[in-house]
């Protein structure tokens, strides 16, 4: 479906529910304060597929409420500015724990070429998937049946859902293989689940997190803590995992 705006002279694709990227701004300018919501993110997702804009707060009830939510949320007992932080002790264990991964490093390099076949596991969807595959820190944690306590997960823990198309190609792994990486790692990997859907590492889910946000992390696209979005995937350049086929037990990883 398509809408138009005459006023504006724009034409936008609509669907129901479209992803909504929104934020609130709070600007300084000239010694006034103005509010703002929305968010423009001029990439190809947020051009075609989500639904974006930013609108100027001006009318005094809204704006009141806009600066008294602000005010709560950066009050000492909601949230601390890092700032004011004399140690961040999430952050060291996160660090901590990242140097604890072991990758083996592969003693003879694959070689790749236009012979060997190959797919490619998409992550563009990741927009939809905001609390699961590469943002699964931020979805419910583990529940200990047995004493009741919710564990949160790891910012590196990742688990990637691969469409059903793709799990259908003849060229897909099912079960247990080994992954060579472009970048001369390696490390043991299972698809699990129906269709085979569910891509991770074996033994341990941050394995592969930190073979792919390690690389966003390189890059300057992503920090600690932060979602992976389809914008971090453009500035990357890259938002699929090519896999090439070894045989029915080695796959060799390109991101």
């Amino acid at each position: 479906m398509l809408s138009a705006n005459p006023e504006c002279g724009g034409v936008r694709f609509v669907w129901n529910p479209p992803p909504f990227h929104g934020n609130i701004y709070r600007i300084k300018y000239q010694n006034e304060l103005l509010y703002f919501a929305g968010s423009s993110n001029f990439s190809k997702r947020g051009l075609f597929e989500n639904l974006e804009f930013t609108c100027k707060i001006t009318d005094l009830p809204t704006i009141n409420q806009t600066e008294a939510y602000i005010n709560w949320l950066l009050t000492d007992n909601i949230s601390v500015n890092f700032d004011k932080c004399e140690s961040f002790p999430i952050v060291k264990s996160v660090k901590a724990n990242r140097k604890k991964i072991n990758f083996l490093k592969v003693e003879t390099k694959p070689i790749i070429n236009s012979t060997i076949p190959y797919l490619d596991i998409s992550l563009a969807r990741v927009d939809r998937q905001q609390r699961s595959n590469l943002n699964a820190f931020f979805g419910k944690g583990r529940w200990n049946r047995k004493t009741g306590i919710v564990i949160p997960r790891d910012w590196f823990e990742v688990e990637i859902i691969v469409d059903v198309a793709t799990t259908k190609n003849p060229i897909y792994p099912k079960g247990d293989f080994i992954a060579y990486t472009d970048d001369d790692l390696v490390f043991p990997c299972r698809t699990q689940g129906d269709y085979h859907k569910n891509f991770r590492s074996r033994d341990d889910l941050k394995i592969l997190g930190h073979w792919i946000k390690g690389k966003l992390q390189q890059k300057g696209v992503l920090e600690l803590f932060e979602p992976v979005t389809s914008q971090t995937l453009e500035e990357y350049g890259k938002n699929y995992i090519r896999m090439y086929k070894l045989s029915n037990y080695d796959y060799y990883l390109e991101f």
